[in-house]
């Protein structure tokens, strides 16, 4: 069968179509979306306050959410979290350009130093210049966040990054 065949779904103009993204700062209204779109692809939200949202940088395909990444900030450093893209938006850069994008927001916000727990992207995170490290070496503010603390299992690698002059 030809992907055209009657009874046949094309997927392709979703896949081969430039996507022109759309990023904001979350705003109180985001947090129902943001935490769909997390609990859509089995990623802890529950924590997540309202306050804690203007610390999130959102991806708008129009008016889709499609990509999240936050961060909670203690002093000079910061839990990078809820990096999530989805499904259909993947392999496009997307994730990456995120990244880019909380980290100059963690630069502006004068941290120094990003943590993160993974289960599933450590790949990802080291060809961006994470480091694994030790979990009882990340300070204490960072280890008392409710995602380090009791959401995040032991298993879940922890990674670095120091965001000196680049």
């Amino acid at each position: 069968m030809k992907i055209s065949d009657p009874g046949i779904l094309n997927i392709e103009p979703l896949r081969l179509r430039q996507i022109k993204m759309n990023y904001s700062f979350a705003i109180e209204d985001n947090g129902p979306e943001i935490r769909r779109l997390l609990a859509e692809n089995d990623l802890h939200h529950e924590d997540i306050t309202t306050a804690q949202l203007k610390h999130f940088v959102l991806g708008w395909d129009g008016p889709k959410l499609v990509a999240v990444i936050g961060l909670e900030i203690r002093n000079h450093s910061a839990l990078l979290r809820s990096l999530v893209v989805d499904a259909d938006y993947r392999n496009r850069g997307i994730a990456t350009r995120l990244v880019g994008e909380i980290e100059a927001y963690a630069k502006s916000m004068e941290v120094d130093t990003l943590y993160l727990l993974t289960l599933t992207a450590e790949i990802f995170f080291e060809k961006r210049g994470y480091q694994r490290i030790a979990r009882d070496s990340v300070p204490a503010g960072i280890q008392e966040t409710t995602e380090f603390r009791n959401l995040c299992p032991a298993s879940a690698v922890c990674m670095v990054r120091h965001l000196g002059a680049e």
